[in-house]
């Protein structure tokens, strides 16, 4: 049986080690990599590229898309003004990340979104964030966890018969690595998982082609074996066949 090609947004990464300064990189953390082998497909990273009319032969015959985490997004591109907890941005990689998300729908090319992912899937079809939890929702949990990547540190609550459902039924432990978060959501997209405190942890497209978002990172926990998280990239490697 052929294995699906699943193409992994990468990030830019700013380095100075002295040597040479000023230096970018492309990248994706490593977890992203494995666990998409560890479900059975092909991963092949997508490096930052400044011509977006080349988006599309990027996505040219991939069977799938994950938009992967990284640093926070630009709040004027959902027409904000940046509050002072607002953290480290680069604009162009989110250009990129919407232009990417918005030409594999026009492709019907199953996205899955993860952390910043499922922010920018947000965005791109027309919702916002909160820029920080902490000063702008009440009575929020910790969403930033002190504890191994692979440890679950709260739960969510998933809606009936939603495609989370699927894979872990109506509650998950999760791990978290955000502050910020979806506020008001796009439209053709439902609310599938929450946290305790309302804080949304994961969406899904109600028409067209697939997409799914979540805020924890199952990919941390899929390299170490987990046997929910590494289900959901399989579940979702379904979506793509």
């Amino acid at each position: 049986m052929s294995k699906v090609k699943i193409g992994i947004a990468a990030n830019k990464l700013y380095m100075d080690n002295g040597l040479v300064p000023s230096m970018y990189r492309a990248y994706v953390n490593n977890e992203y990599v494995e666990s998409v082998e560890k479900a059975g497909g092909v991963p092949v990273l997508l490096p930052v590229i400044k011509d977006l009319d080349d988006v599309e032969v990027q996505l040219k015959g991939l069977d799938g898309l994950i938009i992967s985490g990284g640093y926070d997004l630009d709040p004027t591109l959902y027409d904000e003004e940046p509050i002072p907890q607002c953290g480290f941005t680069m604009r162009e990689v989110d250009i990129y990340y919407i232009a990417l998300i918005k030409k594999a729908r026009e492709l019907k090319i199953p996205i899955f979104g993860i952390c910043k992912g499922i922010q920018a899937i947000n965005v791109a079809f027309g919702g916002n964030l909160y820029q920080d939890l902490n000063s702008q929702k009440k009575d929020v949990i910790k969403h930033s966890q002190s504890a191994p990547k692979y440890s679950p540190t709260h739960f969510i609550n998933i809606e009936n018969g939603s495609w989370l459902e699927k894979t872990f039924g109506e509650r998950a432990s999760v791990n978290s690595y955000h502050h910020q978060s979806l506020k008001e959501v796009a439209k053709n997209f439902k609310v599938t998982a929450k946290a305790s405190d309302g804080v949304i942890e994961g969406i899904e497209s109600i028409d067209g082609s697939f997409i799914c978002g979540v805020q924890f990172h199952p990919e941390m926990m899929a390299q170490f074996d987990d046997e929910f998280m590494v289900n959901l990239f399989k579940n979702f490697f379904e979506e793509c066949k």
